[in-house]
Formats: structure tokens, C-alpha cells, sequence
């Protein structure tokens, strides 16, 4: 990295092959943490705010979000599903319309609130790590690109086994 990235605040892993493993795990947790304080600030649940996610997710893809891809996203009944989707609804944050695939079936979009509040937060965050990533020359960042899309590529194919340590202290579940 260059010299004129700023410091990072905290705990740093040692510079070791597994110092980078260690550094995805604290980028892990600091994650969970952001989740956290976003929903006390939209006053939601996790499964709520989990919702809101999905449907922005497949929003950005250019797919349709419907209930069943939240229950799986979830994993969690329809019947919950339901009572999450509806929460939000009464919130402002969600709508359904018919699918004109089917008539049948409802399609999920999130509101302008819902979508101001979230990226209200995000954007916050974004600067920040706009801030802290401008340091770094054009070869960083296509490293920085590789190394994140092949982890990115590795959890999205990888299945988890029962039993199967995947970090020393924790459990595949």
C-alpha cells in the first residue's frame, strides 16, 4: 500500500499468510457489528432488515424478489416470512404489486424510505471507504479486486459440513 492511505483503526492481524484469513474474519465481525447498529437505527429486526437487503440484492441484479427467494435467503417458513414482509409494509418500507409473469404471485420493491434510509447509511459508509482505499496506486486495487472477487467466488461455491471446523473455535453449522 502507499504511503498516503490512511492508518486502520484497531487491532491489525500480523503480516503472515494467515494475517489476511485473520483480516477477513475482523472484517467479518466489524460487518455483523455495522448490521447491528443499522437496524437500531431503522428500529428493525434481523430478519427484517435481512428482507430489505435480499430484495435490494436482487433489485440490483435486475431479478424479481418475491417472498419465497426471502424465505430461502432467511431460512425461515413463508408463514414468517409473511410476518416480516407485512412489518415492513406497515412500516414504509416495502410494496408488493401483482407479477405479470403469473398475476398470481406478488412481487416485492422497496420504498423510497426504505431505500433513503438504507442508503442514507451506506453512503456514510461508502465515503469512508472511498477515503481509505484512494491511497491505494491502480496495481493495489486490481490485487485488492482479485483477491476479494476470488474469496467472494469461493464462499458463494463452497458448502458447508456438518462438523467441519472452518475456523479454530467455530463450527460449520
Amino acid at each position: 500500500m502507499s504511503a498516503s492511505v490512511p492508518p486502520l483503526a484497531g487491532n491489525l492481524p500480523a503480516a503472515a499468510p494467515n494475517g489476511v484469513v485473520d483480516a477477513f474474519y475482523l472484517l467479518q465481525n466489524a460487518e455483523a457489528l455495522y448490521q447491528s447498529r443499522l437496524r437500531d437505527r431503522l428500529g428493525l429486526g434481523g430478519n427484517e432488515l435481512g428482507a430489505m437487503q435480499v430484495i435490494a440484492r436482487l433489485t440490483t441484479l435486475g431479478l424479481d424478489a418475491r417472498a419465497i427467494d426471502v424465505s430461502r435467503s432467511l431460512g425461515v417458513t413463508s408463514g414468517a416470512t409473511s410476518v416480516i414482509l407485512s412489518h415492513l409494509i406497515v412500516r414504509g418500507y416495502l410494496t408488493r404489486t401483482a407479477n405479470p409473469k403469473d398475476g398470481r404471485g406478488k412481487l416485492l420493491h422497496l420504498t423510497e424510505e426504505a431505500t433513503t434510509a438504507v442508503s442514507h447509511n451506506l453512503h456514510d459508509h461508502q465515503s469512508d471507504l472511498s477515503l481509505l482505499v484512494s491511497g491505494l496506486s491502480t496495481r493495489e486495487s486490481k490485487r485488492v479486486v482479485v483477491l476479494l472477487t476470488a474469496v467472494t467466488s469461493t464462499l458463494d461455491q463452497s458448502e458447508l459440513q456438518p462438523n467441519r471446523v472452518v475456523h479454530p473455535g467455530l463450527t460449520a453449522i
